[in-house]
């Protein structure tokens, strides 16, 4: 059995792929280095930015009716709970510093289900 050359079925595909993606590679190239299509994407971009925000303005006053919190107000809640939360955690660490000696004594001396301190058994059980 002589070995003859076997032609890959999937090398003329991939010569094809590769020579249409380079045809249209070029085309797309010389197409958009063109003035007219630089002016039509700014004047699409334009149109899309525009459209956003009139999208956003008219969805601002459906969540009002609804009486739903936009982004906005979710961000500026978010800005406030932040700012409760940075103060609240000063108050904390300037308690800490503040508290006496003597109060951090009976606090350790508790017992471990939070009671208060107890005096010393003295008494031997008989």
């Amino acid at each position: 059995m002589a070995q003859g050359t076997q032609a890959d079925p999937f090398e003329m595909w991939r010569d094809w792929m590769a020579n249409s993606e380079r045809q249209w590679n070029g085309f797309l190239n010389n197409a958009m280095a063109t003035d007219q299509f630089t002016q039509s994407m700014g004047q699409f971009m334009d149109v899309y930015l525009n459209m956003q925000k009139s999208m956003n303005e008219v969805m601002g006053r459906y969540m009002s009716a609804l009486n739903l919190p936009t982004r906005n107000d979710i961000l500026a809640l978010g800005e406030r709970l932040s700012a409760i939360e940075d103060h609240l955690g000063t108050i904390e660490s300037d308690l800490g510093a503040m508290k006496s000696p003597a109060a951090a004594k009976a606090t350790t001396a508790a017992s471990p289900t939070g009671d208060a301190a107890r005096p010393p058994r003295t008494k031997k059980p008989a």
